[in-house]
């Protein structure tokens, strides 16, 4: 019985799995574009300062 439940899991996760591949399409080349220059300037980019929002280990906000 158990054996049925873990297989019923499985072809449901592959199921969802293909479904949303076929919602989620393609990568647009503005993503890649994105994401390509991520990888090559890595955190240089960032905003600092005010730009980059209000810190998460201050304790008064």
């Amino acid at each position: 019985m158990k054996h049925q439940k873990v297989s019923d899991k499985h072809a449901m996760i592959a199921k969802f799995t293909e479904e949303a591949m076929q919602l989620g399409g393609r990568v647009s080349a503005n993503q890649r574009h994105f994401i390509k220059a991520a990888l090559a300037h890595g955190k240089t980019m960032e905003p600092a300062g005010r730009l980059a929002g209000a810190n998460r280990e201050c304790s008064h906000a």
